[in-house]
């Protein structure tokens, strides 16, 4: 009874730490926090929702989703708007589960009534952000989201490893527009970073037309149908499409290394037992095969530990990129109305111009065609043709304009992009190259540890080759 006892307590111990749920009950979430109130910190672990759905939550220590370096940076921070995403909390409805994140806002702006905010946004509010970003700039280049379900395809979407992988991908993200000069200042932006739970549903009724929706969708009907082909564009273009494939090669040697490596882990595991078991019937070598057997499992320990913080920069870079080529498709698409639209005013120039130039009898001739009813006279076709061609011009001159606006705003943010992307991806692989030789580094100090604790004499050393070679 006693061990059936222990058993299940043992149980629910691990099924807690590894889980997302650690604890329950019910206080309001959403709340403002006002400058010079000390309990941001301490903000609760428990809440329920406007709707009223039953809230479970990890503690933020147990559930820290930052490196402690982004945590110091955040305190020591001098911008004039800071966020950070943290703290998960799991919605338990009658009709769905959902997860939700805390968003630490501070502002010395004046657009911020308050210095010091506190929201908690699910993951569809941040689409919801984005989409608003998209209508607000299409031609600037709206950082991307984490996929919906495909960030670590291998693990559950509530589990803890892969809500950390979200929250720290909704954490750039958010980063990435508040750095920005020109989207840090949409109204929607400030909406989503500031309002109460309640009032925030209010501004998501409001939905995009229909309209606006297929203009999002015209970037992606054909880049190739422009005329007159910017240079500097077209290269970026091509630039991406290259990166994009480069980065995708890495995360596929990527992934079948984590295959390879996660049978190593298993056949590491299997080995423990061996060597434990061969030196119960080996008395002469027990304190050796034990070393090695310890020497293992610290390298299946190590393995582990690896296995588990595979980072999945590379994905995520790539969707970069495919907003950057997103961004180039709309500001192509732009280009495509404007080319039209002269196309068009062209023709109907051309029209006036034969016009004027047939004679008034032939104009008659073609006009009459023995129909009973009265056709249009040559002056009333000119009199529509001038208002249309007037009409068109207009429409040329603002979208030239938008189309200059759109080149510049397109212009300055590919050479922020530049700049972040050489640094990003400069950062992404030493910490790849610096994570593979902590590893390594682990393992070899696990075998140079049973080395200098083995002292072998010759008759031993004797003994140990006779063994072996059997």
């Amino acid at each position: 009874m006693n061990s059936l006892t222990s058993d299940i307590e043992e149980l629910e111990n691990k099924e807690k730490n590894d889980s997302a749920i650690l604890e329950i009950s019910s206080t309001e979430t959403g709340s403002n926090i006002k400058q010079g109130n000390n309990d941001i910190d301490n903000f609760s672990n428990y809440s329920t929702s406007v709707e009223g759905s039953l809230v479970i939550s990890p503690s933020a220590d147990s559930f820290s989703t930052l490196p402690e370096q982004e945590v110091s940076d955040f305190q020591t921070d001098t911008r004039d708007l800071q966020v950070k995403v943290d703290n998960p909390q799991k919605h338990v409805e009658t009709l769905e589960t959902y997860i939700t994140f805390r968003i630490i806002t501070k502002s010395t702006r004046s657009e911020f009534e308050e210095s010091e905010y506190t929201v908690r946004r699910r993951y569809n509010d941040f689409i919801w952000l984005r989409q608003k970003l998209v209508e607000a700039y299409p031609t600037h280049i709206i950082p991307p989201m984490p996929g919906k379900h495909s960030l670590l395809a291998q693990l559950d979407r509530y589990s803890k490893e892969f809500i950390i992988a979200r929250m720290k991908l909704l954490h750039i993200f958010l980063n990435r527009i508040v750095n920005h000069p020109i989207l840090s200042y949409n109204k929607s932006l400030i909406i989503f970073l500031t309002s109460k739970s309640a009032e925030f549903s209010v501004h998501r009724k409001n939905r995009s037309s229909v309209l606006v929706k297929v203009a999002d969708s015209l970037p992606n009907i054909n880049v190739h149908m422009t005329k007159m082909h910017n240079l500097e564009f077209e290269h970026f273009r091509d630039y991406c499409l290259s990166l994009s494939e480069k980065l995708a090669t890495m995360d596929k040697i990527s992934h079948r290394i984590y295959k390879e490596r996660l049978d190593y882990l298993m056949e590491l595991h299997q080995l423990h037992p061996i060597f434990t078991l061969w030196a119960t019937t080996e008395p002469e070598l027990e304190s050796i095969l034990l070393a090695m057997a310890k020497s293992i499992e610290a390298n299946a320990t190590a393995h582990k530990k690896l296995l588990d913080s595979i980072p999945c920069e590379e994905k995520e870079y790539v969707a970069y990129i495919e907003a950057v080529k997103d961004a180039l498709s709309r500001r192509n698409s732009m280009q495509i109305e404007y080319e039209m639209t002269v196309d068009e005013l062209s023709k109907k120039r051309l029209e006036k111009e034969q016009l004027l130039n047939a004679s008034p009898t032939q104009h008659v001739n073609q006009g009459w065609g023995g129909s009973i009813w009265k056709s249009e006279t040559r002056d009333e076709k000119l009199e529509k043709l001038d208002q249309l061609i007037s009409r068109l011009i207009k429409d040329v001159e603002v979208l030239q304009d938008r189309l200059e606006c759109a080149n510049e705003n397109l212009h300055s943010d590919l050479e922020r992009w530049n700049i972040e992307k050489r640094k990003d991806l400069k950062n992404m692989l030493i910490a790849m190259s610096d994570q593979h030789i902590c590893h390594y580094q682990e393992c070899v100090n696990a075998w140079e540890d049973i080395l200098e604790g083995i002292k072998i004499d010759n008759v031993v050393s004797e003994e140990l080759n006779v063994k072996l070679s059997v």
